[in-house]
């Protein structure tokens, strides 16, 4: 492998995290709050860990195959996370604790041992914030860059506004991905802040939700939950948590004004996917009152989305299960399994149920070409999501709860548990193994099959 290259990465994404720190140490020092010095100690000690890793990887770079790829996509999800947890430990937590909460927040799944703790200090507030920002931005740039291709997930999609370079160096699409997305990723989460403090939001609290509905994290900064807010507050969340959940690389062509042909076809079906999830939580809620209509519809994106959240009477456990796991667009900030890769299944679905009412009829040529890596994953996901389930429930909590769990970390949609009826207290309830188990879950929802696959293959690891 190109361990220079990968050395040079690992530092840039220090040097991130050590600039991330210093507006949570600004709001500890304006706040008056007892965590300051660890923000600092914490900012300085991974600048200098950044700063020795930059030095020592000087010299010329090679580029770097998908082995290399992975090893920085596992440094950002499992080692940059260690960096960050000096603060969130400062808050009395342990290590263990602390781990979790961090990549739970980096990984936008949003879930923390209690609602409590993560909103009770300001700059602490902040750094699951912004935790949550920079893990959806990496999440679009590694999507982008190495995940969204026909080997991955089936078909081919909006190709991205960035050069993906040629197919042994993926390192290189990851920098241009970065850079090609940062811009309009600020760009879409101060309009989103924006939206929110006009609609009547406190300042601190239109920042916090800004940046978490722009990364589809599901934070709320209130103890109350998203209930605590106006009706035009929770309007803007819901159109910044809709865009969340809309193919990124869109996004970008929309705001640069490219006038090429734009082959989109999930748009359409994320909004009729949640169309009709409103419409299924309406009929549950009480068809027949239309005022209920908009609350379900808010919770239909969110869930669609993977932000998690719930406005008035909640659905039903098993349908919000259901659709958090279906997640959003492949190119967004949203977990679950994504709509590409059930349109490919849906697709295959009608063919082999033509084949099956026709069967002396010839149909041409498949239209997918290239479905391994979409049921692989659907195998992989399916495996881990009934793994998880059943050490939870032996774990000793209800099958109710040991669902929501295994779903809310495996698709990154971590307030799920708290429509759990013994999951309110939050993942305090989980004992510490089950909650490395959820974590581990947590980082597999933000990788491929394949690469999942790849981590227990010795032979893929061989130099």
């Amino acid at each position: 492998m190109a361990w220079t290259g990968i050395l040079r990465t690992f530092a840039a994404m220090l040097i991130i995290m050590a600039v991330a720190l210093i507006p949570p140490a600004l709001t500890a020092l304006a706040t008056g709050e007892a965590t300051l010095g660890a923000y600092v100690f914490a900012s300085a000690m991974t600048a200098m860990v950044g700063a020795a890793a930059y030095a020592a990887s000087s010299g010329r770079r090679k580029p770097s195959g998908f082995r290399g790829a992975l090893s920085v996509v596992l440094l950002w999800w499992v080692v940059i996370p260690l960096f960050g947890v000096v603060p969130v430990m400062a808050e009395g937590m342990t290590f263990a604790d602390a781990y979790f909460e961090t990549v739970s927040a980096m990984t936008t799944t949003g879930g923390w041992l209690s609602q409590e703790g993560a909103v009770a200090l300001r700059s602490g507030a902040l750094w699951r914030a912004e935790l949550q920002w920079l893990g959806g931005l990496a999440s679009l740039a590694i999507a982008a860059a190495i995940f969204i291709r026909p080997a991955f997930i089936g078909i081919d999609t909006l190709l991205p506004p960035f050069s993906r370079g040629e197919h042994d160096s993926f390192l290189r699409p990851l920098r241009n991905a970065v850079s090609a997305f940062i811009g309009v990723y600020t760009l879409v989460t101060l309009a989103a802040f924006s939206t929110i403090a006009v609609a009547g939001a406190d300042t601190f609290d239109a920042l916090i939700l800004a940046m978490t509905t722009t990364a589809s994290g599901g934070f709320i900064p209130n103890t109350d939950g998203v209930n605590a807010y106006g009706s035009g507050v929770l309007f803007g969340i819901f159109i910044f948590t809709l865009l969340g959940g809309v193919n990124f690389v869109l996004i970008a062509r929309v705001v640069r004004g490219q006038q090429e042909r734009l082959r989109d076809i999930e748009t359409g079906a994320f909004l009729i996917i949640v169309l009709w999830a409103a419409v299924l939580f309406w009929v549950t809620a009480g068809a027949g009152d239309v005022v209920l209509f908009a609350p379900q519809l808010f919770n239909a994106a969110s869930l669609v989305t993977t932000n998690g959240y719930i406005v008035g009477k909640a659905p039903p456990l098993l349908t919000v299960l259901v659709t958090a796991i279906i997640g959003a667009a492949a190119v967004s900030t949203a977990g679950g399994f994504k709509i590409l890769r059930w349109l490919v299944i849906m697709r295959r679905g009608r063919e082999e149920l033509r084949r099956l009412i026709m069967p002396s009829r010839i149909f041409g040529a498949r239209q997918v070409a290239n479905e391994l890596g979409v049921w692989m994953h659907f195998l992989v996901f399916t495996l881990t999501l009934s793994g998880l389930l059943v050490a939870v429930s032996f774990g000793g909590h209800s099958f109710e709860l040991a669902a929501a769990a295994a779903t809310a970390a495996l698709s990154n949609t971590g307030p799920l548990i708290g429509l759990a009826a013994d999951g309110t207290e939050g993942y305090a309830v989980f004992q510490p193994a089950l909650r490395w188990l959820l974590l581990a879950g947590m980082v597999l929802g933000r990788l491929e099959a394949a690469v999942a696959l790849a981590l227990i293959n010795r032979a893929f690891w061989r130099w």
